[in-house]
């Protein structure tokens, strides 16, 4: 019966490729995992290598040095060289006349590292801190610290959206005590300098500036900004302010992250917008922000964002990493379906498999009979 033998292939076939349908793309997650995995191996090395003895990292340590640590923490809780480093961050905390207190984001970048690996304990005074942080927000506005030129040519402190995103930051992961009229103020503070295409500038009358080191460009100052909301204000992916954000930092990922000032990849800004996709939820997006990272790291394993100097990696570094680690590629389908759902589903095609399998055979084994028949009575 040759056409039941060739019935027979082609539904085996079927299985055959449905099967694999579903196994390749498994494979090549499992593949981008590898690499990722491998990146962040390289980037941890380089941190190690490259800390201070006192636990700081690089000139002007206050400010790459609490990612660094940061990083170091999420990939080993019980790290050495984490403990050295959040221990100099809270001695620069406890010092009132150290280089931390110039900005607000500085302290704040501090205290959210701190808070994020539970290392508030290591604070002497932390009411005081608290205290100190507060007196840099704004009557009714935001937090000052970037020194902008006033029309009269002299140079004072500003608010900003870097400095009160990240005084937020500090606030909320260090449970510092804010009252809510304040906590209000300085997000409204926050959506008052969103554009039109959903970014967000730096000060009311500065759109960005390449000097601000936590904020060199609209795309980190916007997932900074991202995030804020997130955690501070509770917003959520549905709000107007919130939506509109997140699809200007979509359409820098077609753009590979490049600005129109300099039309270069922003390594930095792809990583906070990978940790503030993720924030949201908007999965997809998040690991297309950790594919572009995955293309920018350095031979030695560094990383360096196009606004920095040659010499200025571990603020980069650290924070790169950190999006490494905190983005994650997840099992084949896990946003959008559940494990039990994706198991049912390949237990259906096979199901239906089979029934292909058995209805050919009976229909084949039906025209056999008929032409045996209709033979015999010839």
């Amino acid at each position: 019966m040759p056409a039941l033998k060739y019935s027979l292939k082609a539904a085996i076939w079927i299985i055959i490729l449905l099967t694999l349908s579903m196994v390749s793309p498994t494979h090549y997650a499992n593949a981008a995992a590898i690499s990722q995995t491998s990146a962040v191996r390289s980037a941890l090395h380089w941190l190690s290598s490259n800390e201070n003895a006192d636990g700081s990292f690089e000139d002007f340590s206050q400010i790459p040095t609490p990612g660094a640590a940061l990083a170091l923490w999420l990939n080993d809780s019980r790290s050495l060289q984490a403990a050295k480093s959040f221990t100099w961050i809270s001695s620069q905390l406890d010092n009132s006349s150290s280089y931390a207190w110039g900005e607000a984001d500085i302290p704040g970048e501090m205290l959210y590292t701190l808070g994020a690996s539970n290392n508030i304990g290591l604070l002497h005074n932390f009411t005081s801190i608290s205290s100190e942080l507060g007196a840099y927000q704004q009557q009714s506005s935001g937090f000052i610290g970037y020194y902008a030129q006033l029309p009269d040519g002299s140079y004072a402190q500003v608010a900003t959206s870097v400095d009160t995103a990240m005084a937020l930051w500090g606030v909320f992961w260090a449970n510092s005590p804010i009252s809510s009229e304040n906590r209000t103020f300085a997000l409204n503070y926050l959506l008052s300098l969103q554009n039109v295409d959903g970014s967000f500038n730096l000060t009311r009358t500065i759109s960005q500036s390449s000097t601000d080191a936590l904020g060199p460009e609209r795309i980190s100052v916007t997932a900074m900004v991202l995030l804020a909301l997130r955690y501070a204000g509770k917003y959520t992916a549905d709000d107007n302010h919130v939506s509109k954000a997140l699809d200007f930092l979509a359409n820098s990922i077609s753009k590979n992250f490049a600005t129109t000032g300099d039309q270069k990849g922003h390594v930095y800004g792809a990583a906070l917008s990978a940790l503030a996709f993720q924030a949201y939820g908007r999965t997809v997006q998040a690991l297309a922000s950790v594919a572009f990272i995955l293309t920018q790291q350095n031979l030695d394993g560094s990383f360096l964002d196009a606004a920095r100097g040659s010499s200025q990696k571990t603020l980069d570094t650290g924070w790169v990493t950190v999006a490494l680690e905190q983005v994650q590629p997840g099992p084949l389908l896990s946003s959008f379906l559940s494990p039990i759902v994706f198991v049912g589903i390949i237990v259906a095609v096979g199901v239906v498999a089979v029934v292909v399998v058995v209805v050919v055979f009976l229909l084949v084994s039906r025209c056999t009979s008929k032409q045996t028949a209709a033979s015999g009575t010839a």
